[in-house]
């Protein structure tokens, strides 16, 4: 199944009384050359744990359907370790109560891990693809531009156009010649040069409409443009939005190396990003503006259905509770009409978070390490409100 936005809400909406299996493995290709590689040895201990966990469920009913599901998924648990697979991280999803399985691959690591609760366990799910945001990679050249889409560890060819630079009639003259005739010749030839270099800079201005279309529909966050110095400078003055230019000639690599040999710049540009969107949010709040600081402003702007953005450390966790409605709750806080025996413990606040940020049609914006000092003092959480 392919990844996108739509499918993370998908997911997210994924709920089953009797609970929610979520797999995720990380197939290390540096260690396929054992016997039985490391990470499958991991898995196999996780799944151990997993059923003895199950076996000491005092529900026998809710213990049996856990365990006739996980017989049930032996074959697709066997494709997700099946190292001739593709995709480095893997992740599957199964509700108990039906024969349903959600499953996705990225060329990048995930957090190994085996869940089960009433729903899909997404939040490492997010820190994986927040890693790699789609994005756009344009190649620029005299002979034209090669459009690469590259999101969540994946890249591919999006869309070539190709230039027929265009210089009218023209002869060069040839043979013997007086120095005067040859001060013409010269002056010629630098004015078919440059009347060479104003049509490939007509070209060049005239894609800036069909990066901007891909850059929309694909949802594209950054947009990097490699080539000479020269010819990335006209397009990048004609873009919008966040760019970066890089100097360099590598049209004929094929798109995952493009991508990789561009993945420094992105993973720069992500801090960069949430950098200025948390000091942006820490001015507004303080200010009195459209922001939420700490823990217990930002539940309370999810709960009233306020947050237009949901900013969260990748490497923080949260507890709290929540009532039988919802409602969620910072530790210690008990809402008017609730008793603390009435509230529902939530060790993993974060995932809470998520799904009632998706729920509202929300954006999740995940914070590596260097953007989140920005939030340090404010539990590593905050939102942009929308009113």
């Amino acid at each position: 199944m392919r990844f996108d936005r739509a499918a993370l809400r998908e997911v997210v909406a994924i709920h089953d009384d009797q609970g929610v299996l979520s797999f995720y493995v990380t197939a290390d290709p540096r260690e396929e050359a054992a016997v039985r590689p490391a990470w499958r040895i991991r898995f196999g201990n996780q799944l151990t744990e997993l059923r003895e966990q199950v076996m000491a469920d005092g529900d026998r009913a809710r213990r049996t359907a856990v365990l006739k599901r996980l017989e049930g998924l032996d074959q697709d648990l066997g494709l997700l370790l099946n190292p001739t697979e593709s995709g480095l991280g893997r992740v599957l999803y199964a509700p108990i109560g039906s024969d349903e399985v959600w499953t996705f691959s990225f060329q990048l690591p995930v957090a190994d891990q085996i869940v089960l609760e009433s729903t899909a366990y997404v939040r490492p799910l997010v820190n994986t693809v927040e890693t790699a945001p789609p994005a756009g990679i344009v190649l620029v050249s005299r002979d034209g531009l090669r459009m690469i889409d590259y999101r969540y560890g994946m890249a591919e060819d999006a869309d070539r156009k190709y230039f027929e630079v265009s210089a009218e009639d023209w002869r060069q003259m040839r043979g013997p010649a007086a120095s005067e005739l040859a001060r013409q010749g010269a002056a010629h030839r630098d004015r078919f040069e440059r009347r060479v270099e104003d049509n490939l800079t007509r070209l060049l201005r005239a894609t800036v409409p069909d990066i901007t279309e891909q850059a929309e529909s694909r949802g594209w966050t950054t947009v990097v443009l490699i080539g000479d110095v020269q010819l990335t400078e006209v397009v990048a003055a004609e873009l919008n939005g966040d760019v970066i230019q890089i100097d360099a000639v590598v049209d004929s690599l094929p798109p995952a190396k493009i991508a990789e040999y561009a993945e420094p710049q992105l993973l720069a540009a992500r801090t960069r990003r949430g950098v200025e969107l948390a000091e942006r949010v820490k001015d507004a709040a303080l200010s009195g503006g459209r922001g939420a600081l700490g823990l217990e402003e930002t539940l309370t702007g999810l709960n009233e259905s306020r947050v237009a953005q949901l900013l969260l450390a990748e490497s923080r966790e949260w507890s709290g509770s929540r009532t039988a409605g919802g409602w969620l709750c910072p530790p210690g806080q008990v809402p008017q009409g609730e008793t603390a025996q009435s509230l529902v413990q939530e060790p993993r606040m974060g995932e809470r978070m998520i799904e009632r940020t998706l729920d509202i049609d929300a954006e999740v914006i995940v914070l590596d390490q260097k953007a989140s000092e920005a939030l340090a003092d404010f539990d590593g959480v905050a939102a942009v409100l929308r009113w």
